[in-house]
């Protein structure tokens, strides 16, 4: 996304607002707005501190000293942060605005290696979760030629390196570059994409199984007494009817035969012992 078009998110992102900042008031002599319009590589963040209105906190405060990142930083972060919120938007550009006035000179003047904390303009709106409205500025180098910014809150892993000093007006504003945004821990968050669907579980594998047979029905008598179905005390009084034996089938034929062969075959074995005796 080139820098013309994170103009165009921004213009959709944020509500309808007065692209110039308030008029400077009070014993302020300056415009920030006025100041990085003279500079073409700010356009986003100038145009970022105008639409969530903290260029009228800067306006309105002396000092105050602006960390301004480049065209190419603010459209790696509006790229990477489509749907980010408006609050989070007017914190994160409220954390680039110390309420001190910061110049080279100062950070040649700061111990090298140790933080020097430093107050933002974050910290003064209420929301600002534990130390994530202050900056530790280390000066880094011979004679703090660079130093580096980061937040004071813990945890935090995304920190900025002096570039150059843009411009000062002592001792109500300084403007510095610096590489990136300094983005607290908590400020911006990414929006949670929704959780796949928890895939079902598996069906239960159906196995055949050997079943009993079932035990035949027990056949009742079509002359069965309705009596039998009825309670003890109205059976005894109904008389039970005689119960009826089920017939013999007859073998028929087969018997017959059955008891001819029979016979014969006694008849035989008499013949064979009376031989057997003569």
């Amino acid at each position: 996304m080139a820098p013309n078009t994170s103009l165009l998110v921004l213009l959709f992102l944020l509500p309808a607002a007065a692209t110039a900042a308030a008029p400077a008031t009070g014993n302020t002599a300056f415009n920030v707005t006025e100041i990085l319009g003279r500079y073409p590589e700010f356009k986003l963040f100038n145009l970022l501190l105008s639409k969530t209105r903290v260029a009228r906190e800067v306006n309105s405060r002396s000092p105050v000293t602006v960390l301004v990142p480049g065209n190419s930083a603010v459209d790696w972060l509006l790229r990477r942060s489509a749907r980010l919120p408006r609050a989070a938007l007017v914190e994160l550009v409220s954390v680039h605005v110390a309420l001190d006035y910061i110049d080279a000179a100062k950070l040649a003047s700061l111990p090298r290696g140790q933080p020097t904390v430093v107050t933002t303009l974050f910290q003064t709106t209420g929301s600002a979760l534990g130390r994530t409205g202050f900056l530790n500025v280390t000066a880094a180098g011979r004679g703090g030629a660079s130093a580096v910014f980061v937040s004071a809150a813990p945890g935090s892993l995304v920190s900025a390196t002096l570039k150059r000093a843009v411009t000062a007006k002592p001792y109500n504003i300084s403007v510095l570059q610096i590489s990136n945004l300094v983005v607290p821990p908590g400020i911006i968050t990414r929006p949670r994409l929704p959780l796949p669907p928890s895939p079902s579980p598996p069906a239960p594998r159906m196995t055949q199984m050997a079943v009993a047979p079932s035990p035949p029905p027990t056949l009742t008598s079509p002359r069965q007494s309705p009596s039998t179905l009825l309670p003890a005390s109205v059976g005894d009084t109904a008389e039970a009817p005689d119960t009826a034996e089920a017939p013999v089938p007859s073998h028929g034929h087969v018997a017959q035969v059955a008891s001819w062969w029979t016979a014969a075959a006694v008849g035989m074995a008499m013949a064979c012992i009376l031989i057997g005796y003569l």
